[in-house]
C-alpha cells in the first residue's frame, strides 16, 4: 500500500502541477515575474504555485495511508493542524507576496510550537553528556530546541530554493535517506510519511527541472523544510539506536547555507539577516561556473544555464545525506562529517568569492 500511496501523492502532483501551469498561462495566476529582484535567475514570468500542488499530492498519499493503517489519522490530523500556519502564508506569499519577513518567521515559529505540543516532538539528546542530562532534568529546553530547529528549517530550505531542481531534489534526497533509516528501525509510519512526501516531489521535479515550468514557491519550500525536520527529530525521538547527528547531518545542507547566510549579512555585510540577497553559495555557482558555459558556447540561455547549476549543489547535498544513511547510529562518524562539510562549504564558497 506504500508504494500506491507514493505513485498515487506523484500523480495527482503531477496532475495539478499541469493545471496550475495551464491556468498560469491562460489567466496570469500565481506568476513569479522576472523583473526586480536580483536573485531571480529565470527568463519568462513563472507560476510559483508548484508547492500547492505539492501539499496536495502529499495530503493524498497521507490519506491512503492513513486508511491503511500505516500512519494512525489522529496523527495526520495533528501534523496538518501544526502545518496550517506556515501554509496560510505561504499560499499568500506565493499569490500576493510583500509579507513582512517577521510575520513570516512568526507563523513558521507557531507550526513549529504546534507540532511540539500537538505532536509531541522534542529534543531528548544530542550524546553529549552534560547537555544529555539537562535536557532530561529540563524537558522544557527541548521543546524550546525542537521549536527553534523546526521553526527555522522551512526558510532554510526556501533560501535554497534558487535554481530549477535545487530545493525538490535536495528535498526528496533527504526524505528518500530518512524513510531507508526509519525501514532500518521498523518506523513504519515515518518511512510511509516520508515515501509519499518524496512521491509528491517526484510529480513536481517532473515540470520543475530541466525547464522550470512551475516553482516550489514559498509553500512548497515551507512544506517540505517543516516535514523534514518533524520527521528527523521524531526518528530520533523514538529510536535510541538512531544518533541525533543523524538529523543533524541529512538537514546540514540547507542548516549550513541558513547559519552561514545570517552570519555572512549580519557580521560581514552588518545586513538585516532575513533580507534577500543573491551571495548564496548556489548563486556563486551559477557566476563562476555555469555562467562560463555562455562564454563557450553563446548558444546557451538562461534556461539551460539555470539547469546546468543545480546538480553542482545535489552534489554538495550528497556530501552529506550518503555519509549520514551509511552511519545513521554512528555519532562520532556524523559529526565528524558535519565539520567536514561545514569546512568544505567555506572553502568552496571563498573560492568562488574571489
Amino acid at each position: 500500500m506504500i508504494r500506491q500511496a507514493i505513485a498515487l501523492a506523484a500523480f495527482l502532483c503531477w496532475l495539478a502541477c499541469l493545471a496550475l501551469i495551464v491556468l498560469a498561462r491562460r489567466h496570469r495566476f500565481g506568476l513569479d515575474e522576472t523583473r526586480g529582484e536580483s536573485q531571480k535567475k529565470h527568463r519568462h514570468p513563472t507560476p510559483r504555485t508548484g508547492g500547492m500542488a505539492v501539499v496536495l499530492g502529499w495530503v493524498a498519499g497521507v490519506m491512503l495511508i492513513g486508511a491503511a493503517g500505516y500512519s494512525p489519522e489522529p496523527f495526520n490530523v495533528r501534523i496538518g493542524l501544526a502545518a496550517l500556519p506556515l501554509l496560510a502564508v505561504g499560499v499568500w506569499e506565493d499569490l500576493r507576496r510583500h509579507l513582512a519577513p517577521l510575520l513570516r518567521a512568526a507563523a513558521t515559529l507557531l507550526s513549529a510550537a504546534l507540532a511540539v505540543w500537538l505532536c509531541g516532538v522534542s529534543v531528548t539528546r544530542l550524546d553529549l553528556p552534560g547537555v544529555d542530562a539537562a535536557l532530561q532534568h529540563w524537558p522544557w529546553l527541548g521543546w524550546v530546541a525542537a521549536t527553534i530547529a523546526i521553526g527555522a528549517m522551512p526558510h532554510a530550505v526556501n533560501m535554497i530554493d534558487g535554481f530549477h531542481g535545487l530545493a525538490g531534489t535536495v528535498g526528496a534526497m533527504i526524505l528518500a535517506a530518512i524513510a531507508y533509516v526509519a525501514f532500518k528501525v521498523n518506523d513504519a509510519q515515518i518511512m510511509a510519511l516520508a515515501g509519499v512526501g518524496f512521491g509528491a516531489l517526484l510529480g513536481f521535479l517532473f515540470w520543475n527541472w530541466p525547464r522550470g515550468q512551475i516553482f516550489l514557491g514559498d509553500t512548497g519550500a515551507y512544506l517540505l523544510g517543516f516535514a523534514v525536520a518533524v520527521l528527523a527529530a521524531l526518528l530520533v525521538q523514538r529510536h535510541p539506536q538512531v544518533s541525533p547527528w543523524f538529523a543533524l547531518l541529512v538537514l546540514m545542507y540547507p542548516t549550513w547555507e541558513l547559519l552561514f547566510s545570517l552570519w555572512r549579512r549580519r557580521m560581514l555585510r552588518g545586513r538585516p539577516g532575513m533580507r534577500a540577497d543573491s551571495l548564496h553559495l548556489h548563486h556563486l555557482v551559477y557566476r563562476r561556473i555555469t555562467h562560463a558555459l555562455q562564454l563557450d558556447d553563446p548558444g546557451h540561455h538562461r534556461t539551460t544555464l539555470n539547469a546546468y547549476t543545480a546538480p553542482y549543489l545535489w552534489s554538495l547535498a550528497a556530501f552529506s545525506i550518503v555519509p549520514a544513511v551509511l552511519w545513521w547510529n554512528s555519532t562520532a562518524i556524523l559529526a565528524s562529517w558535519c565539520l567536514l562539510f561545514a569546512l568544505a562549504y567555506v572553502v568552496a564558497y571563498r573560492r568562488l568569492l574571489r
